[in-house]
């Protein structure tokens, strides 16, 4: 996948389709009505990310950061 270095995360297809046979749900099952719903729903849930994002990009340069000093 061209730029996949620069993706932070990707669900495709395949990975509903494993999500759906981990819950004992058929390959067949996982229909285009189904795929819509749960592309929405994962849109609407995402909708407040960026503070997550934030919360991550805070812990990973504190913790990183911290790491540094630690070995100096």
């Amino acid at each position: 996948m061209p730029g996949s270095e620069d993706m932070i995360f990707v669900l495709t297809k395949e990975d509903i389709i494993a999500c759906a046979r981990e819950m004992g749900i058929p390959e067949e099952a996982i229909t285009d009505d189904v795929l819509y719903h749960i592309k929405h729903g994962v849109q609407t849930a995402l909708v407040g990310c960026t503070e997550v994002v934030k919360a991550a990009i805070s812990y990973g340069t504190r913790t990183s950061r911290d790491e540094k000093f630690q070995f100096s």
